[in-house]
């Protein structure tokens, strides 16, 4: 599931004139024990990262997805080098029915449901400055991945 979502946000991205590079760390060895989950998480970070870099002035407008996994946690990572997000206005990202774009309406529940999904599983969702210019989301989802088989790593 991850492949194909990130092989259709590829060629959208492609659409819009944008590079979306995959980490070469990128890997989730363990199977998502709610992948519908991981997959509205990490398919939200995309789109606005898209939708970041596509109205911005970056002549070589990129996104950076990595996702892998620590122990039961999995990791999403989607960086951009669009405008930013300005450190007072990192709260209020989550807030339902906040959004940069105009309009407004219809708009701010993408990264509402990020936060409300990450809360379920009692982990974090952040928001920083890449240190080129740009926004990183960062996501970590305790208990998301299945447990190691005895004797695996």
């Amino acid at each position: 599931m991850l492949s194909a979502l990130l092989v259709g946000k590829s060629a959208v991205a492609a659409e819009r004139g944008v590079t979306l590079r995959i980490g070469t760390s990128t890997n989730l060895p363990r199977r998502a024990l709610v992948p519908h989950d991981l997959m509205m998480v990490l398919g939200n970070l995309i789109d606005n990262a898209l939708d970041a870099v596509a109205a911005g002035p970056a002549p070589d407008p990129r996104v950076d997805v990595d996702v892998w996994a620590e122990g039961d946690t999995a990791v999403l990572r989607v960086a951009d080098n669009g405008p930013g997000v300005p450190p007072d206005t990192r709260p209020l990202v989550f807030l339902e029915g906040w959004s940069a774009k105009q309009p407004r309406n219809g708009r701010g529940v993408g990264l509402t449901q990020v936060q409300r999904i990450a809360d379920q599983y009692n982990g974090t969702v952040t928001v920083g400055e890449r240190a080129d210019g740009g926004a990183v989301f960062t996501v970590l989802l305790p208990r998301a991945l299945a447990p190691a088989a005895v004797g695996t790593r």
